[in-house]
């Protein structure tokens, strides 16, 4: 599971449990080094990647900045005798997961003056300036990169996508058709979800429809996940929860190649199932979810939780915090804690004397037991 920012230790949603499992190149898990940080255990942490970072520099530099640890990275890239633009990227580009380490990249990028760039150490600046100061920070990069290379792309995309996250479409419209008629730049899918992920916050369900059908029929690209996950926020921003559901059984079933739910996926339709006091539904999507090893956020399973405990059915409710205790152990701390609570459950997790069970209820299916 995986989610775009983290949060303080102990607050993290639980849908990062899945790559959190995953390793990264590094023959050690990520995860255990973000327990290592967390702990304020840095001596571990050097002793562990000192003996990999001879043959992996990169996933240990990646590594160091990913747990929240830049300083470090930093001071390790400084070691490195003929030190590459893979190297310096690697430092950077796990900062701009969190807006206060984002903020660190240009005085990273002058401490190694010397290391050259290209073109995703642009883009990672660009991203880094969007997120501390805003779009117009970052135009001089078009004019000047600090590669010395022509702008591109993704150059183009990280600041039009700010410029829609700050509510300027006029000015992201203005920076895309330059892009495309000053440029000769064609825009991607990366380029097209900017403008579907507005429109879905912003616009009409309509509105997202045919910025799809243009991606597809026009720029001759496929819609990805982020496009049908827009759609379906989309959807369910406007409580067309049928056409919610309908979009991610064809997600489930396979129908678009390649496309299979994530987290943001299940959230969404979990939480409009729940928004429509559709409690089984939201249940059996949740579970579906989870079966992938693919969680909706705290706020969407305590919604279900409380919503299934408030239509009767407490042993559903108990079961979904049960079931994601055992699941994830590891990452079933701080706020998921208080789900045990929300759902009638003691702190040993055991069920409170006082609970009552809707008559109503349906057995374990297999796919909460997975």
């Amino acid at each position: 599971m995986a989610a775009a920012t983290f949060s303080a230790a102990g607050r993290r949603l639980l849908s990062t449990a899945a790559t959190a499992a995953e390793k990264t190149e590094l023959p050690v898990p990520i995860a255990r080094l973000r327990q290592l940080a967390r702990a304020g255990r840095l001596d571990d942490i050097d002793a562990t990647l000192a003996p990999l970072f001879p043959s992996h520099p990169v996933a240990a530099l990646s590594a160091l900045s990913s747990v929240g640890l830049p300083d470090r990275a930093s001071a390790l890239l400084g070691t490195i005798t003929s030190p590459t633009t893979a190297h310096l990227n690697a430092v950077l580009s796990p900062l701009l997961r969190r807006r206060r380490l984002a903020g660190l990249v240009p005085s990273i990028l002058a401490a190694h003056a010397s290391i050259p760039r290209d073109a995703v150490t642009d883009s990672i600046l660009a991203k880094s300036l969007c997120l501390t100061s805003g779009a117009d920070s970052a135009l001089h990069l078009l004019r000047e990169p600090s590669s010395g290379a022509p702008p591109t792309l993704q150059l183009f995309t990280a600041i039009i996508d700010s410029f829609y996250k700050q509510r300027l479409p006029h000015r992201a419209e203005e920076l895309w058709r330059a892009m495309v008629q000053d440029h000769g730049i064609a825009p991607d899918n990366a380029a097209y979800n900017a403008r579907i992920t507005y429109k879905s916050a912003n616009g009409t369900v309509e509105e997202v429809k045919e910025l799809i059908r243009v991606m597809r029929e026009e720029a001759g690209l496929r819609p990805d996940l982020v496009s049908y996950n827009a759609l379906m926020r989309a959807m369910a921003r406007h409580n067309r929860v049928d056409e919610t559901v309908e979009v991610y059984r064809s997600l489930e079933a396979g129908e678009e190649a390649d496309v299979a739910p994530d987290c943001a996926t299940y959230t969404c339709v979990v939480g409009a199932l729940c928004g429509a006091g559709r409690w089984s539904e939201a249940e059996d999507v949740f579970y579906a979810g989870v079966k992938r090893r693919k969680v909706t956020d705290l706020g969407t399973v305590r919604v279900l939780v409380l919503g299934l405990k408030g239509a009767g059915k407490g042993r559903a409710a108990r079961r979904v915090v049960v079931g994601l205790r055992k699941k994830f152990p590891e990452q079933f701390d701080g706020p998921w804690r208080d789900l045990e609570e929300a759902a009638g459950l003691n702190s040993s997790g055991k069920e409170e004397e006082d609970v009552e069970d809707g008559a109503d209820e349906k057995p374990v299916t297999g796919a909460a037991a997975a």
